[in-house]
């Protein structure tokens, strides 16, 4: 801007306004608005009092946004240099403390971006972005972690529990070989023991996976179920039906997933049969939930159900609640933590005149 004097004669009058960046001098014209669109490395102002000056004492004050920032005395000389100037509305004001005069520049130089009002509130949201993204990878990977630790010990606990049951089924299958001996029906027995041995050995290749192929989860399951009718001497038929394409090979299932609920048929409900031959069903397809593609399993059976049985085995329930029912149903859950809401059963008992109980069993289709 113009500079403005004061006492209404000639006075201090601004002669030179001279800027300089990269070692270049700008000259501007301090009659005209001063303007500058970098920030310069120095300020070089001159300014002369027209009246006596042999006697002068200049005083400079500048202001940034009405805000004192520097207060000089010059003394006789009349040029000041200021280095550094941020952005800002600047006001140099200069007065000759001998006779009064005074005169005001006013000059404009431009911010820096990291200077504008913007600034602070984007570094400070982008901060607060990169904090929340850190947060939120952090809070992925721990619970990416901890899904992966519950995974690993729900298969753990998995392992554990068959291990359980395949003592179970040893001891029962080597007692019908036993008694096959016993009788003298060597026939039999070698028969028996070959079968056995077949489905103990399926039964730990399988047991080291996680997941097994349907078709040959079925395979040891239809071993099992015909160990099982030697055992109680073919007092029951079995049908197992799957779709074709759940026997191909990348179709999978957790192993021995279905043999405690086929076991506990044939254990508490087919078994105990005097007035007709038992029938067990199994059946396995594929259905749609929520969109999804689900594995749906169904076990039948028209034994004499859950609380005939119960009633039955009165006497021998600490057992079999040891080692039976208690064993499957600590499998289905440490299967249903590992697949979660996925994961589902139900157990209905079929009433008068039929008998028999029916077991679902519905579980994500895992795919190789």
């Amino acid at each position: 801007m113009i500079a403005t004097h004061g006492y209404g004669q000639t006075s201090i009058v601004f002669r030179k306004f001279t800027a300089q960046a990269l070692g270049v001098d700008y000259t501007l014209n301090t009659k005209q608005p001063i303007k500058l669109n970098f920030q310069p490395s120095q300020v070089s102002i001159e300014f002369v009092d027209r009246s006596d000056s042999a006697k002068a004492d200049y005083q400079c004050e500048l202001k940034v946004q009405a805000s004192i920032v520097n207060t000089i005395s010059l003394g006789k000389s009349n040029s000041i240099h200021y280095a550094n100037l941020l952005g800002g509305e600047y006001t140099l004001k200069v007065t000759n403390g001998t006779n009064g005069h005074t005169a005001t520049l006013n000059f404009y130089i431009e911010p820096v971006f990291w200077e504008q009002w913007w600034f602070a509130p984007l570094i400070f949201l982008m901060a607060m972005a990169v904090i929340g993204v850190v947060f939120y990878f952090f809070f992925l990977y721990n619970t990416r972690s901890q899904l992966h630790f519950q995974s690993l010990r729900h298969e753990l606990e998995i392992k554990a529990l068959r291990a359980q049951m395949n003592p179970h089924f040893i001891f029962n299958s080597l007692n019908t070989i036993d008694a096959y001996i016993l009788r003298k029906r060597f026939v039999e027995a070698s028969d028996c023991l070959q079968k056995f041995s077949k489905l103990i050995r399926q039964i730990l290749e399988n047991s080291e996976y996680p997941v097994i192929s349907i078709d040959k989860e079925l395979a040891t399951l239809r071993q099992y179920i015909e160990m099982e009718r030697e055992r109680f001497g073919d007092t029951f038929t079995y049908l197992i039906e799957a779709m074709p394409r759940l026997l191909s090979s990348n179709c999978q299932i957790p192993p021995l997933l279905l043999q405690p609920f086929v076991e506990n048929a044939i254990l508490h409900g087919l078994r105990h049969l005097k007035d007709r031959k038992g029938i067990l069903s199994i059946k396995l397809e594929v259905i749609l939930i929520n969109g999804n593609e689900a594995l749906y399993c169904r076990i039948e059976d028209n034994g004499i159900g859950r609380k005939a049985s119960t009633e039955l085995n009165e006497k021998y329930r600490e057992y079999h609640k040891s080692m039976g029912m208690n064993v499957t149903f600590e499998r289905i859950a440490a299967h249903q933590a590992l697949y979660g809401a996925q994961m589902q059963t139900r157990i209905e008992d079929l009433s008068a005149p039929h008998t028999g109980t029916i077991v679902y069993i519905w579980l994500p289709l895992i795919k190789q």
